[in-house]
């Protein structure tokens, strides 16, 4: 029983860092985007249709 416990810890600290770091990776990843579309001079809303 302790080895079971030993190896389902082991893979839910794994799990729980791979989300991490995915998540991480994603908050940059829109960071990176943002900074490089202002750079560009491109406008977010633009792509957004008006309610009229």
């Amino acid at each position: 029983m302790s080895a079971f416990l030993s190896t389902f810890a082991s893979y839910l600290i794994k799990m729980i860092i791979l989300v991490a770091l995915g998540i991480c990776g994603g908050f940059i990843g829109i960071k990176l985007r943002k900074s490089s579309d202002r750079k560009k001079g491109i406008d977010p809303l633009a792509d957004t249709s008006s309610n009229e």
